[in-house]
């Protein structure tokens, strides 16, 4: 195994100074960091971590927690976050808490075990208050915890951009699909925006909560009559893209849903409603991960950094709520 003593002795230096070069200690001369550095390459030297975490009292790792990594939000996060860490010299380590509660705080734990330097922490707790009594630099995203800093969207802006979309593209009696969110998570927000939104518009809302995103049986009967109910819904809202995606699918398979060509808006501004050609309110997820490991790399160095950091979102116009010209037949877009 290769050690500092054997990189020193091919440098023609001495060990404290490939020290110096490994940790930035000091300013070293040209030549003498080019013979440390080329010792480092011919050698193959790789420091020991553990050892130098010891040294510095720093892992230069970070954690972060999403609730899954195959939806597209928290990947897309989740590479924002990994390019952000290796830019500033950190290494990620990545846990899935699969929307469990006790795998949460399971992770985090573990997360701290090994020494890591801070924890960016997507959380689904019921009560996060347990974070906010920690001293350990912890940085909340895509929801707000008291005395925990955090960095969302503008969730409730997006509400009321989604409503105001709906009300140009002629909808006066928009249907809101959503999934069981509580109110302490940013999602809600684009509901409560939304509805406000409706109020001062002149606009009457519907609700129809789905258990999940996969529109089995029995939340597809649901939608269906709520399509074609005595009051005539004449827009969508989907608090998520994928949520809009299952709703386009649903219709397109339905023979007897065929002739509806309703507005539609999404949430997100994920790459699938491009795909289906649907209007979206974008979410800045690559700047939210950018932005919250500039803060706990700052949390971490003992700065103050602001209680909460809220991005805007972005209004994103497709064909589901442009206007369109009277034509015979029809069908979704």
């Amino acid at each position: 195994m290769i050690t500092i003593k054997d990189v020193a002795k091919h440098a023609g230096v001495s060990t404290a100074t490939v020290s110096r070069y490994m940790n930035q200690r000091d300013i070293l001369s040209a030549r003498t960091q080019r013979a440390v550095r080329q010792a480092i390459e011919a050698l193959g030297y790789q420091p020991d971590p553990t050892a130098r975490a010891l040294q510095s009292k720093k892992s230069s790792m970070i954690g972060l927690v999403v609730p899954v990594v195959d939806y597209a939000f928290f990947s897309r996060l989740t590479d924002a976050v990994e390019q952000a860490c290796s830019r500033f010299g950190y290494k990620l380590l990545l846990c899935q808490s699969a929307h469990d509660a006790a795998k949460e705080l399971e992770m985090v734990a573990l997360l701290k075990a090994n020494k890591v330097d801070g924890i960016l922490l997507c959380s689904r707790l019921g009560d996060a208050s347990l974070y906010t009594d920690s001293e350990f630099p912890i940085i909340s995203i895509d929801r707000e915890i008291p005395g925990v800093p955090s960095v969302t969207a503008d969730n409730y802006s997006g509400g009321v951009l989604a409503a105001e979309a709906l009300f140009r593209a002629g909808s006066r009696h928009p249907l809101i699909l959503t999934t069981e969110v509580p109110e302490y998570m940013a999602m809600f927000q684009r509901q409560r925006g939304f509805l406000e939104a409706c109020d001062k518009l002149g606009m009457q809302a519907e609700l129809v909560t789905l258990m999940d995103a996969s529109f089995g049986e029995a939340e597809t009967q649901r939608i269906k009559s709520a399509l074609t109910g005595e009051r005539a819904i004449d827009g969508v809202f989907a608090l998520g893209d994928m949520i809009a995606a299952g709703y386009l699918h649903m219709v397109l398979q339905d023979a007897s849903l065929s002739h509806l060509r309703l507005p539609l808006v999404g949430f997100d501004g994920l790459d699938i409603s491009r795909l289906f050609a649907f209007s979206t309110i974008a979410q800045p997820i690559r700047e939210m991960g950018e932005r919250a490991v500039e803060l706990l790399i700052r949390r971490i160095n003992g700065e103050r950094v602001p209680e909460q950091l809220v991005l805007p979102v972005e209004y994103i116009e497709r064909r589901s709520t442009q206007k369109r010209q009277p034509e015979s037949g029809g069908c979704i877009e």
